[in-house]
């Protein structure tokens, strides 16, 4: 069975590698293959601190970690009803819309027996991780998972931050203060969620991929 990385992510990319690590660090199992939802307006961010700084391949060699590629094809752009990428999401609509293509694609993810999933909350705004955690729930399976990860506060929200590095790194940290990316501790806290797939009428689930989260 294929392991999947399933991760909602705005202006701080830095939760895929951080998960990474966590997964690493705690003994899981690596995913083969990542699945990232974001918005146009943070793509950018997304493949420049991982691709073009070059943090997931140093992550990758640091820690000897299977290659795990994200093409892409993989980052998912939330998009509106008539399939155009947004730019962002603040308005109303717009949550609508995210929570439309969250939940779309957690129901094509859920279909493929052969693959188990970990969906990751960490990243995005709160709306998108509320959005991805309902939809694990209603579409979730037993080989499925869903975490959140956090790291101390002294590396939270640092910009040159993307996971502990196994030799002295410093970087910029707050206040005008620098930090060792050694020094940094990321845990992944597993979050328990009741799956409802089971008792949802099979329809339903049927008609998941066309049907509006907010009307449900």
């Amino acid at each position: 069975m294929k392991n999947v990385l399933l991760i909602v992510t705005g202006a701080s990319p830095q939760v895929l590698t951080e998960t990474l690590f966590a997964l690493y660090q705690q003994g899981k199992l690596m995913p083969e293959e990542f699945f990232v939802i974001t918005t146009k307006s943070t793509k950018a961010m997304l493949t420049d601190g991982l691709f073009e700084q070059g943090h997931l391949a140093k992550l990758i060699a640091d820690y000897k970690l299977p290659c795990i590629k994200l093409p892409d094809e993989n980052i998912c752009l939330i998009e509106d009803d008539k399939g155009q990428p947004i730019n962002d999401a603040k308005s109303e609509i717009e949550q609508t819309y995210m929570a439309d293509f969250i939940t779309r694609k957690v129901f094509e993810l859920t279909n493929k027996n052969d693959i188990s999933i970990h969906a990751s909350i960490a990243g995005g705004r709160k709306t998108m991780a509320f959005y991805l955690g309902y939809a694990m729930s209603l579409l979730g399976r037993e080989q499925d998972s869903l975490s959140h990860v956090f790291v101390n506060s002294e590396f939270e929200f640092v910009r040159d931050f993307y996971y502990p590095t196994p030799y002295d790194h410093i970087i910029d940290g707050k206040n005008g203060t620098q930090v060792n990316c050694i020094n940094a501790k990321v845990t992944l806290a597993e979050i328990p969620f009741v799956r409802m797939r089971q008792s949802i009428d099979e329809t339903l689930i049927a008609n998941m991929q066309s049907a509006s989260f907010s009307k449900q």
